[in-house]
């Protein structure tokens, strides 16, 4: 497209194709981020994805030439924001809630068959040093237990930055994250199939 300007500079090279699909890339990433909890005090429990960000210690991966095709559309329905507009969710959600094996596999982990129960940190503010608050409904003192299972799932949007170390600071993560705001709140399985009969 004309309007692309980082084609202009390879262009005349004649080297490689361009590329269409976006023109330009934001200069702020934010994250749609899903949870599920047995109850909805919780402990919320996220869903790590294959490549798309999630826990702020785990670095970028290389993805080629593999599409991670979910990760990409998580990413489509974070940028155009409103999730009735990416409607594939709320039955994507549901399986989550089923513990479908098939849509599972799509995904990094389940973390309901971690070895610990402990609670996943998700951030309110701001922090120097990446995860360190909890969110609305997060409980460290549960007595969540690893035979528990999802009953209650949300989305929560997140605004990520790159870290930048500080003197003397061990382990950091590799990315800061920011609560920006909810997308979509805790809803069961009942909600979800609700919702799917009417769309």
């Amino acid at each position: 497209a004309k309007r692309q300007i980082m084609n202009t500079s390879f262009d005349p090279l004649r080297l490689v194709n361009t590329y269409g699909a976006f023109g330009s890339v934001n200069d702020v990433r934010t994250e749609f981020i899903i949870s599920s909890a047995a109850t909805p005090e919780g402990p919320w429990k996220e869903y790590e994805f294959k490549v798309k960000p999630g826990n702020v210690k785990r670095h970028p991966r290389w993805i080629s030439p593999y599409h991670y095709r979910l990760d990409w559309q998580m990413w489509i329905a974070n940028t155009v924001g409103d999730i009735n507009r990416s409607p594939w969710i709320y039955n994507f959600l549901l399986k989550l809630l089923e513990q479908d094996k098939g849509v599972l596999k799509l995904l990094a982990s389940d973390p309901w068959k971690q070895s610990s129960s402990t609670p996943i940190r998700t951030t309110t503010s701001s922090s120097k040093l990446g995860d360190t608050t909890k969110s609305d409904g997060d409980n460290e003192n549960s007595n969540s237990t690893q035979n528990d299972e999802p009953k209650y799932i949300r989305i929560d949007k997140y605004k990520y930055n790159y870290h930048k170390k500080m003197a003397g600071e061990k382990d950091p993560p590799y990315w800061d994250r920011e609560f920006v705001s909810k997308v979509f709140p805790p809803v069961s399985a009942d909600d979800l199939k609700d919702i799917l009969k009417i769309l």
